[in-house]
């Protein structure tokens, strides 16, 4: 990632003892050199049967929304929660694979809604369609063997991240279609120049595997060169198909 501000999250220094809590997330701590307003937050009380992922029943477009909009506007502290002990989370366009607390926390962080004069601008998220059903008791299957035309090594780096987690049970499925609004106050986004005063949007799609209402499984994508165009940084596609 190119994204400087992160250079603060990567030097945050984290406690065994601090450790510990992301790993249970129970009890609220300060991280050092952190503002307050970035405590970690207890968990919230259970919510209505039905709505979000402390309600009941099968997840639906209340818990897409509820996880998206924690993530924004409840921050990093609080959307941890919702990912189960053992759990794997994968951005593929960052190149992100993920399956401790500690670091799920730090790749949050910079998304925090800390206000409209945030240096990291301020970004919204909002779920545009939600697919999903119940699972009973599942897991991954991988891939036997090595395709033709790889090298062994070249498949297994290639496929590792994809194979994270595999082995992780889930009883609910879900995939979301999200779009990302985000306006920049700083120069650069991601490597890319000429974004502060702008405003761009990226669809983006998450594929979730729950295990008792906690996310064990999480693969996110998302439209890193229709930013690029609208940045002016890269070419829009020609649309050659049509007339």
């Amino acid at each position: 990632m190119h994204l400087a501000y992160l250079q603060q999250m990567l030097e945050t220094d984290l406690s065994a003892e601090r450790r510990n809590f992301l790993k249970t997330a129970g009890a609220t701590v300060l991280v050092g050199g952190l503002a307050p307003s970035l405590a970690f937050a207890a968990e919230a009380p259970a919510k209505t049967a039905g709505k979000g992922f402390k309600g009941q029943g099968l997840m639906n477009m209340t818990s897409g929304e509820d996880w998206i909009d924690t993530f924004f506007n409840g921050g990093a502290s609080e959307i941890i929660h919702y990912y189960a002990d053992d759990f794997v989370f994968e951005d593929a366009t960052l190149f992100q694979t993920i399956s401790n607390k500690e670091e799920l926390y730090r790749a949050f962080l910079p998304f925090n809604n800390n206000g409209p004069d945030s240096p990291v601008g301020v970004h919204q998220f909002d779920v545009v369609r939600y697919d999903g059903g119940a699972a009973k008791s599942s897991k991954g299957v991988a891939r036997k063997g090595v395709p033709e035309g790889y090298e062994a090594s070249i498949w297994a780096e290639q496929s590792r991240d994809t194979l994270a987690g595999v082995d992780l049970e889930y009883d609910e499925w879900a995939v979301m279609q999200w779009i990302w609004k985000a306006k920049h106050n700083a120069d650069d986004f991601l490597g890319l120049k000429g974004a502060k005063g702008k405003t761009t949007y990226a669809r983006g799609i998450t594929f979730h595997c729950y295990r008792n209402r906690k996310i064990v499984r999480e693969f996110t994508h998302w439209n890193f060169r229709a930013v690029g165009v609208q940045l002016g940084a890269l070419e829009a596609p020609q649309l050659f198909w049509k007339k």
